[in-house]
């Protein structure tokens, strides 16, 4: 993470350290105001039936990835709230594949946050193939967050 507030890298820590994250294996690779970049490898724990990554995990991490990308430009007392995305799924994304998710913020209004994300396959020789795009509105809400660390001692991550 490049330099980021200390309540946005307490937020961004608890997003990355929740449970549904941790157990489709997402791995922060960087994060700045209004932009990160996160990685999982498509595993049988978060494939379907015809082993490729499941959409509602590509929805979650589309999501994630996004919230991300917003944290660093909100203030110690906001949080943001998704209130609309719009998913393309382009193509599968097999197992064992290494799925990359880019974010970046569009536009930061007084009220209203507005992303894009994309969803791509790093390939072997280091090939990048898109295989879905979202575009994803979030709300600025006045919210104390209360974060669990690493031992469940809740933090207050906002005054």
């Amino acid at each position: 993470m490049t330099n980021i507030s200390d309540h946005a890298r307490l937020h961004s820590r608890a997003l990355l350290m929740h449970d549904f994250q941790r157990y489709c294996g997402l791995e922060l690779l960087e994060q700045e105001a209004g932009r990160c970049r996160c990685r999982l490898v498509v595993t049988p724990a978060i494939d379907n039936l015809s082993r490729c990554l499941h959409g509602g995990v590509t929805y979650a991490m589309l999501d994630v990835t996004s919230m991300l990308a917003t944290l660093p430009l909100l203030a110690p007392d906001e949080y943001a709230v998704s209130t609309n995305m719009a998913v393309s799924i382009l193509t599968p994304m097999p197992r064992d594949s290494i799925a990359e998710f880019q974010a970046s913020v569009i536009r930061a209004g007084r009220r209203m946050i507005f992303t894009s994300v994309a969803a791509i396959r790093v390939g072997v020789g280091g090939a990048h193939t898109p295989f879905a795009t979202a575009q994803i509105s979030k709300a600025r809400v006045r919210q104390t967050i209360l974060v669990p660390d690493a031992n469940g001692v809740v933090e207050r991550a906002a005054s």
